[in-house]
């Protein structure tokens, strides 16, 4: 359990991460009329939200894997 906290965390931490850098170096080229600062801060802002949603959708895959307890009285109530 602790260690699936610590990987979702360190992977949104590292996605985000990618997307600050991202604008940062976005903001450069405009700033600079660098294309060759401009372009790699707009790949790495679209490789950072490609990171965040594959890491959420891996941490929903793994709580849907998880087996939860059969209660056969909730099931007359839906």
């Amino acid at each position: 359990m602790i260690n699936f906290v610590i990987r979702n965390v360190l992977s949104r931490l590292l996605a985000s991460a990618v997307v600050v850098v991202g604008f940062y170096l976005l903001w450069l080229g405009f700033v600079e009329s660098n294309v060759l600062k401009a372009v790699p801060g707009g790949a790495l802002i679209l490789a950072g939200l490609f990171l965040m949603v594959s890491g959420r959708r891996s941490e929903i895959g793994r709580e849907r894997n998880t087996v939860l307890p059969h209660n056969p009285d909730t099931e007359d109530q839906i």
